[in-house]
């Protein structure tokens, strides 16, 4: 394993960082906790595939950021103003708080996730499946195409106010301010029990048309044996 900042400084001096538009550090045993500064111009950042188990962002023009299949972990809190995709599947992450308005894909699932908070405009895509997630509060638009919560069983299912992040600073902080809750927790319950209970309808509909025409048909059978017999 190497040591994820030590290789960072070794190869990428601070001197030559403001021109570096695409980092990809994928799949470089990579270990620890990593600091990104001084990527003035950093558009895209892959560090997906090692072992990294906390990372510091410090990245004014991000647009794209890849850190899946890590070892992060704890609560994470991030606020940019141009990041759009952002990756973080496969990892250890126990809350989220993210303030993008410019994100449209976000992918968090498996990790360990309680709570996820989004606020973006123009959010196209989430995935957050595979998570342990009892509150999922959403200020987005209704852009959303693509929502994938499969996995999760909400213990929320109310939409009331919730005291939750809003500017984050920090990967640590978690500065408080009120935001409204989606209905998003009602609609997956409702999917939930609505399938199975859809189906017990159906069943018992169908034995009871067939307990009807067998008895009908039994009906037909001893009226047709007496007629015979006289």
């Amino acid at each position: 394993m190497v040591n994820g900042q030590q290789y960072l400084d070794a190869n990428y001096p601070n001197a030559s960082r403001g021109s570096i538009t695409e980092l990809d550090l994928s799949n470089k045993n990579l270990e620890g906790e990593m600091t990104f500064s001084g990527f003035t111009t950093l558009l895209k950042l892959n560090v997906s595939f090692n072992m990294i188990t906390h990372i510091h962002y410090s990245l004014p023009s991000i647009q794209q950021v890849d850190a899946s299949h890590n070892l992060l972990s704890s609560t994470h809190s991030y606020s940019s103003s141009t990041l759009q995709k952002l990756n973080c599947s496969f990892n250890k992450i126990t809350s989220y708080v993210l303030n993008s308005p410019s994100l449209t894909h976000f992918d968090s699932s498996n990790n360990l996730l309680s709570v996820l908070s989004i606020s973006s405009n123009i959010l196209t895509e989430l995935n957050c499946s595979n998570n342990p997630i009892t509150l999922l509060p959403l200020n987005i638009t209704s852009k959303l195409a693509s929502f994938d919560c499969m996995g999760i069983q909400f213990s929320k299912t109310d939409t009331a106010i919730t005291s939750l992040p809003n500017s984050p600073t920090s990967a640590n902080s978690l500065p408080i301010s009120p935001t409204s809750v989606n209905s998003c927790n009602s609609f997956n319950l409702g999917i939930g029990l609505g399938v199975p209970l859809f189906l017990s309808i159906l069943g018992w509909i169908t034995l009871g048309i067939i307990f009807f025409y067998n008895r009908r048909f039994k009906k037909v059978l001893l009226i047709s044996g007496d007629s015979h017999s006289t």
